[in-house]
């Protein structure tokens, strides 16, 4: 019997944890012949389906998630009126909390696997093969002729390590892709937003299944191990014996967790104090700042407590950070909203997520959406429209500012412009710079297309130029600076005032020893290939100060780079190699 495993990610660069659980515990009890397919859900209908068509499986079997359960279905339906006789199987979130609903609105659908799958999917191969009914089967609901049978619900597993290695193939094609790991399943806590508050408690694989699965994907240098654990610090001594382990093995693929900052204790941030830089990512869901919204969802955690440790984490600049929010919760209104925004912004993480409310199928926010006032989306991904706190108009707005703080800010393609204008002329209240600044992107209808990034630069230069004309000096070259710093490039965005002519004295300026050794002190590189690699500007504001004082700035990048290093240079350092 042929089986096939089939998800649709979200990028190219992600991969499914789920489709390999299944294959492999499958395989351990006996099920060889099965094939996983991965697809991008930016791919085209027609060619997957004919992938899936060529494969011709005797069982095709989906993992659904609020991103692709549209274009599942879609898929589903017409292989199904080319491969009648093949059993369509659907599993995963997005199917587990409605599956009697999906049977009947779909008639091409067979069966449905609710919630953990490897068991009632290894057993259900089992039936199938051997032509047996699913009765009995546990977890899943499943059609029988004109009938729909939900059998009862499957105990989770309790032993964890009973589960197989999910990357027993060969992993040199996840060398630019990230691959997803999880440690442990379930969370300690209850938020009412999320599909983990409905189960309780958390399994833990063992610590030495844990380093023996990672040391084998450490081998393979992949770009990005990805953790899944709902709150990886839950057991903190189990926490830091996994990231001491990863450490010991010094490999560059970077590590993401998920954690919760109110629980790292003095300790922890002591160890993480000394951790190498730039080898683990924390994603830290903050969500709000305001009590009541975080009472509401059953949200626990110290503000003060969560504060102070990613301010710590942010200045030791060891670990990235990233630091997530959600508007739309309830009793949050967009002025309260206003102030949960700042407090984050002020930390200063490497990226500040804005995410707006989904209320998932299964979720006890969603069962209690009347109680708030919620409006939302019926199809996937359920996003909320308006609630008893927040208009749609509210919620369109912070869409809009979502776009621009992941342009702008995110990105980092202009941080010491950024600094200057929230810290600087908004003094602090980054909340309503961006609000200006889409105000200025709405009234010159700059959303829904394209820009390229040296117009993000002039956009923010006439921005500043219509609303602070009195900061236009400094704003120009604290964008101009940014610009140089994170782009190799020989000629500036329209509108941004350069100095060919000093640039060209170069040439000149390094047959000068004295200047030459400034940026190459040991004389290994050919002038040629050095000219090719440096710029030189005038600013008439020191871009760190922030001093009106007159300096030269020379850029250098290394060889096939483009984030450069900056001398700064006095006038008396530089005026007597200039030729005019």
């Amino acid at each position: 019997m042929k089986t096939v495993l089939c998800s649709f990610n979200a990028k190219y660069i992600h991969s499914c944890l789920a489709i390999r659980y299944l294959k492999e515990y499958a395989r351990y009890h006996g099920h060889k012949h099965i094939t996983l397919c991965e697809f991008s859900i930016n791919e085209l209908p027609a060619y997957i389906l004919s992938e899936l068509y060529q494969q011709d499986p005797d069982v095709l079997c989906f993992s659904c998630y609020i991103w692709n359960i549209e274009l599942t279905l879609e898929i589903c339906a017409q292989i199904h009126i080319l491969l009648p006789d093949t059993i369509i199987v659907l599993g995963g979130p997005e199917v587990s909390y409605d599956s009697v609903t999906l049977l009947k609105r779909h008639p091409y659908l067979a069966v449905i696997i609710r919630g953990e799958g490897e068991v009632s999917f290894t057993e259900v191969l089992d039936r199938l093969q051997k032509g047996q009914t699913l009765e009995g089967v546990k977890g899943i609901t499943y059609r029988q002729g004109e009938k729909i049978y939900v059998n009862e619900d499957r105990p989770l597993i309790k032993n964890l390590d009973s589960i197989p290695f999910p990357y027993e193939e060969e992993l040199s094609a996840f060398q630019d892709r990230i691959i997803y790991y999880e440690s442990s399943r379930g969370c300690p806590f209850h938020c009412s937003y999320c599909l983990s508050s409905v189960s309780h408690g958390v399994r833990y694989f063992s610590l030495a299944r844990v380093k023996q699965d990672l040391k084998q994907l450490a081998a393979y240098q992949v770009r990005e191990i990805k953790f899944v654990d709902r709150t990886f610090n839950c057991n903190e001594k189990r926490a830091r014996e996994i990231m001491k382990f990863l450490i010991e093995h010094n490999t560059h693929t970077r590590m993401h967790f998920e954690v919760d900052a109110s629980l790292l204790s003095d300790e922890m941030m002591d160890f993480l104090d000394q951790v190498p830089p730039d080898r683990f990512y924390f994603e830290i869901g903050i969500q709000s700042t305001y009590p009541p919204a975080l009472e509401a969802v059953n949200r626990k955690g110290s503000w003060k407590q969560i504060y102070k440790n990613v301010r710590r984490l942010v200045e030791s600049n060891r670990i990235r950070i990233h630091l997530d929010l959600i508007a739309g919760l309830p009793y949050e209104s967009y002025e309260h909203f206003h102030r949960s925004f700042n407090q984050v912004y002020e930390l200063q993480a490497d990226v500040i997520q804005l995410g707006f409310l989904k209320l998932l199928k299964g979720s006890p926010l969603r069962e209690e959406s009347s109680q708030y006032g919620y409006a939302f989306q019926p199809q996937p991904p359920y996003q909320v429209l308006k609630n008893a706190y927040m208009s749609y108009d509210d919620l369109l707005q912070l869409e809009r500012m979502e776009d621009l703080v992941d342009r702008y800010y995110n990105r980092n393609h202009m941080p010491q412009t950024i600094i200057y204008l929230t810290r600087i002329l908004y003094q602090g209240d980054a909340f309503k710079f961006f609000e200006d600044l889409a105000a200025y992107w709405q009234e010159r209808r700059l959303y829904g297309r394209g820009h390229k990034l040296d117009k993000l630069y002039q956009y923010l230069y006439d921005f500043t130029l219509q609303s602070h004309p009195e900061h236009t000096e400094i704003v120009h070259d604290l964008l101009k600076y940014d610009y140089l710093c994170n782009h190799h490039k020989y000629t500036l965005p329209d509108g941004f005032q350069a100095y060919p002519d000093l640039d060209r004295n170069l040439t000149v300026m390094l047959e000068h020893q004295e200047f030459r050794h400034l940026i190459d002190p040991d004389e290994q590189e050919s002038q040629r290939n050095l000219r090719k690699r440096i710029h030189l500007e005038y600013f008439q504001y020191h871009p760190l100060t922030l001093r009106e004082e007159s300096v030269y700035i020379l850029f250098a990048y290394p060889p096939g780079g483009h984030k450069a290093s900056a001398h700064f240079l006095p006038p008396s350092q530089i005026t007597p190699f200039l030729t005019y």
